[in-house]
């Protein structure tokens, strides 16, 4: 039977090795995507408010006067909301696939 001082003994030796563990496996301070992460954020942010030209807008039916700025916004949100549905498209039709596979067998 173990006493009180092999426990804590134990329990300190247990402690100091989760200590020596997260360090090194990077759980301790900023990560480098994080700060990547800033980086981008910063610079999407100055290249926002640069671009205040006016332009012209003409869109199938609809023309309209804007900045530059609202343009790119726009062009990006279009193209995340694409990605996303083009995503979800291929990822069905792939489990499709690998159903009608796992029928014919």
């Amino acid at each position: 039977m173990m006493s009180n001082d092999d426990r804590d003994l134990t329990r300190a030796d247990r402690d100091d090795r989760d200590d020596r563990t997260s360090a090194a496996s990077g759980q301790n301070g900023i990560s480098p995507s994080l700060i990547g992460f800033g980086v981008v954020a910063v610079l999407a942010v100055i290249f926002f408010f640069q671009n205040s030209n006016r332009i012209e807008v003409n869109f199938w039916l609809f023309d309209w006067n804007t900045t530059i700025r609202w343009s790119l916004l726009m062009a990006m949100f279009l193209g995340v909301l694409l990605d996303r549905l083009f995503g979800m498209w291929w990822r069905r039709r792939g489990k499709k696939k690998d159903e009608a596979k796992q029928a014919r067998r």
